[in-house]
């Protein structure tokens, strides 16, 4: 018995349907479609990085037992507004000497591993931008680098 012409119609637009569903589908799924009311975020320019170096480095000591240990730290700031650079030259004894405080605060034995100086790094990134914020400086340091890390 043959088929009646109106079945090949409907499973041609069901075919169609399925295709036009799919296809929508994968635009979303992609991002070539964005639904309404979610509209693409653009990224904000941060502008480039900026870099000021703490001088002359900072250096302490540490007592280890029976010895003195010392350390020396060159410290660079980032930022990517000229606003917290100024404030970190402007403020720079203090900057200077909390940092002081908090490096000779730290064991040896803890600064000899990574884990230990990404800590202390991350409290002097918390540390100076407490005093920029303190002051009333707008924005904040973004990054402190070790360029130099010496302890014996």
């Amino acid at each position: 018995m043959p088929v009646p012409k109106i079945v090949y119609i409907f499973m041609g637009i069901m075919a169609l349907m399925m295709v036009a569903t799919m296809g929508t589908v994968g635009a979303l799924a992609f991002g070539y479609i964005t639904p309404p009311g979610m509209h693409a975020e653009a990224e904000p320019d941060l502008g480039d990085p900026q870099y000021l170096k703490l001088e002359p480095p900072l250096t302490v000591n540490f007592e280890r037992g029976q010895r003195i240990s010392y350390l020396q730290a060159e410290v660079e700031v980032m930022a990517r507004a000229d606003e917290p650079l100024s404030g970190v030259e402007r403020h720079m004894p203090v900057i200077r000497n909390n940092l002081l405080m908090l490096f000779s605060d730290q064991s040896f034995e803890d600064l000899n591993t990574r884990a230990g100086r990404e800590e202390l790094r991350h409290a002097s990134l918390e540390e100076i931008n407490n005093i920029l914020d303190e002051r009333g400086v707008d924005g904040e340091i973004e990054a402190v680098y070790f360029t130099s890390f010496v302890m014996q």
